[in-house]
Parts: C-alpha cells; structure tokens; sequence
C-alpha cells in the first residue's frame, strides 16, 4: 500500500498510513494510539497524512487496496465522512473559481477615427456592463470562500472539542490505571512479606490449616508451605452451610480444570466457633508452586450432591 502523496513519496509513512485505514494489527494499532497522544509530533504527523489521504481520494488519485480501504474503512466514520465532504465542496469551489470568464481588454481606440467610435454608438455600454459583471462574480467568489472558511472554522472548533474530550477521557483512563497499578503493588508487597514469613515458618504438612470459602472480594489467597516429599497436607475446609451427612472434595488445578484428585466421604468436625471438614492431600500432587482449589461437595441421604464452597490456596515448595 504504497501511494504519494503532497507530491512527496510516503514510503517511510506506510505504516502510519496502514494504521490510518485500519490496515495494521490491533496491538500495534493501540500503541500508535497511545503515542498519539502523547506525542504530539507523531499527532501532527498523522494529521498530514489524512489531509493529504482526503485529498487524494477527492481528487481521484487513490486506487486498488488503497482506494478499497479508504472507502471500506475510513469513510465507516462520520466525522470522516464529513471531512471528506467538506474537502469535495472546498475542490468545487476552487475549481468554479478557476473557470470564472476573465474580464475582457478594455478597448481603446486611436484618436484619429472619432468617426469609427462615433459609428458604434452601442459597443460602450456593452463593454461598460462587462466591466460591471466581473467585480459582480468577484464579490460572489469573495462571499462563497468566506462562508467556506466559516464552514471550515465551525468544524475546527468541533474537532478541538472532541480532541479535548478524548485526551479528558485519556487522563481518566491513566488515573484509573495508575490506582489499579498502586493496589497490585501493595498486593504484591503485601504476598512477599507472607512469603517470606511462610518460608521460615514449618512445612503445613505438618498441621491443619484452616481454608475459608472464596467470597467476591479482594482477600488475598492463602500461602501453603509443602515440604518436597513430605506425607499429606491437612486443610480445614470452613463449612457456613450445615446440614449434610458428609462431604467429598475435589482438587482441581484452575489452570487446566483439571481435576487431580478427590477424597472420600468426610464427616463435619465441630470446633469451638466453627464447623469444619478436614481434608488431607497427598503432598506429591502438591509439586507446582501455583494456585490451586478445593470443591466441596455435600450429600444428605440419597439426595445428589450440592456444592458447598470452593477454597483457594498457593503451594510454595520447601
């Protein structure tokens, strides 16, 4: 897709000028988005380019994947479509101005045929009203560039309101990624430090560590130490729904959905504030450090099995 334009080749610019009709990667497209944006050399840069794309296509010099993209494309905008408009009704009025009738030469004649002046007593209002009729077509072509620039003003004024919502909308979006970005630090900061406390702590194979249920909040997942080669990991599972004769867990890898194991039937245990269902897992399925979780399942009598909660946890080997 390579064109001229301004009467200058754009080789250089067949990138810039793929991503102006929609040509380019969506991942390269949203970083010439973004350095739009904040340079403003690249901004300006763009500018000329789809002037002189406008141009070219009002002019009829655009042809083949060129011509299909500007159509298929870049005339899919409104805004756009009404540039290209403008640019064909500023063309018409430059070429209606070009073909206007140029005021005749005035004609003067000798001084020594007053007789042949005399002769034609109508040729000087003719020549009068020409004269009259191009200061007439003047100050109509005067009035149409003026109202063009008007038109062309009135349009100026839009794009620097759009331009202006666009970069308010950008800073929005850069505050909101900013706090996205501080929250995922402090989150980070705040598993390094579990992390590093986990590490000097004794393997959980070795004790029951109590799992709460999964809730829709931010609450950070639990951090389990297993020991390579070590026995079971007990979890006690926190059960808020009662009233099942016994429990069966899943362990299952979200990474895959895979399922990689699960136990047998298990009854509740009571403890002092909670009701519980200890699980023990083979520490050998426990190898990956990454996230894992638990599916618990109820059973009462014949009924099917109704899911009680789901537990999340990451492994860090020792």
């Amino acid at each position: 897709m390579d064109i001229s334009l301004s009467g200058q080749s754009v080789a250089g610019d067949r990138r810039l000028i793929r991503y102006l009709l929609g040509a380019l990667p969506d991942e390269e497209a949203e970083r010439l988005d973004e350095q739009s944006i904040v340079d403003e050399g690249m901004a300006a840069r763009l500018r000329i380019l789809e002037d002189d794309l406008v141009d070219a296509y009002v002019s009829g010099a655009l042809s083949g994947e060129t011509l299909e993209r500007f159509e298929s494309y870049y005339l899919a905008s409104p805004r756009r479509r009404e540039k290209v408009a403008f640019a064909k009704r500023l063309l018409a009025a430059v070429d209606r101005a070009s073909a206007s009738p140029t005021p005749p030469a005035r004609v003067v004649a000798p001084a020594a045929a007053p007789a042949a002046r005399a002769s034609t007593p109508r040729e000087t209002p003719r020549v009068r009203r020409a004269w009259f009729a191009w200061p007439v077509a003047a100050a109509a072509l005067l009035a149409l560039t003026c109202g063009t620039l008007f038109f062309e003003d009135a349009q100026l004024r839009r794009g620097l309101g759009e331009a202006q919502r666009l970069g308010a909308a950008a800073n929005e979006r850069a505050r909101l990624l900013t706090q996205q970005l501080d929250a995922r630090q402090a989150e980070n900061a705040a598993m390094t430090q579990q992390l590093a406390r986990i590490r000097t702590a004794e393997p959980v194979a070795a004790i029951a560590l109590v799992l709460q249920p999964q809730t829709r909040g931010a609450d950070a997942v639990p951090l389990i130490a297993v020991r390579t080669g070590g026995g079971d990991v007990s979890l006690d599972l926190q059960i808020e729904t009662g009233g099942f004769d016994r429990y069966q867990a899943s362990l299952k890898d979200p990474a895959t959905a895979r399922i990689l194991w699960r136990s047998q039937m298990l009854g509740p245990r009571a403890t002092a504030r909670l009701s519980v269902v200890r699980v023990a897992i083979p520490a050998n399925l426990l190898k990956k450090p990454q996230h894992y979780s638990l599916d618990l399942f109820g059973r009462r009598g014949a009924d099917a099995p109704a899911i009680v909660g789901s537990y999340a946890f990451q492994v860090v080997p020792q």
